[in-house]
């Protein structure tokens, strides 16, 4: 016996997309895979405050065959500034393609960087040391991608945190 499969309905996904609970979220999102839904409605869910939905969201992404799209909530001015360990500055540049998150006056973060520069040293090495983990380096030329980027709008999640002024990473 074959049984046919009925689908949720646009106004049902769209309704449950606007649920108080996360898991009624990702249900929604979890019926748009493989279907024809507009993008708008999956953009909806890669913007939640719940992982496990923007999870979903990303993988109706995939299995409907849309890129995941960019998703930027300041546009980050052409070199951008990290604190490091020991008052170290790295100076880099946001790709184009990449997702970012935050807002002018704040630390932002990024799904990649392009290192560019070094101001200052670290035991008298051109080098930037995270001040969050005190293991990840940043030398000139290197590129930077985080594979575990958080879509959400949380500050302090998985990114490369940055400031768009120097000011504001010194005072960091």
């Amino acid at each position: 016996m074959t049984k046919v499969r009925k689908q949720l309905s646009l106004e049902t996904i769209e309704a449950g997309l606007k649920d108080s609970d996360c898991d009624v979220r990702q249900a929604a999102m979890n019926a748009c895979q493989g279907r024809d839904v507009p993008l708008t409605v999956i953009e909806a869910g890669l913007k939640d405050s719940d992982c496990d939905v923007r999870q979903a969201a990303m993988n109706a992404c995939v299995k409907n065959g849309y890129p995941i799209p960019v998703i930027r909530t300041i546009e980050p001015p052409e070199t951008v500034y990290k604190k490091c360990v020991g008052d170290v500055i790295v100076c880099a540049t946001i790709p184009e393609t990449a997702q970012v998150r935050g807002k002018k006056g704040s630390k932002c973060r990024a799904s990649a960087a392009h290192i560019t520069e070094i101001i200052g040293t670290f035991g008298g090495e051109s080098v930037g040391i995270s001040v969050w983990d005190k293991k990840t380096t940043y030398f000139v030329g290197d590129d930077v991608l985080i594979e575990d980027y958080d879509m959400s709008e949380d500050e302090c999640s998985q990114g490369f945190h940055f400031f768009c002024t120097i000011e504001e990473a010194k005072k960091y």
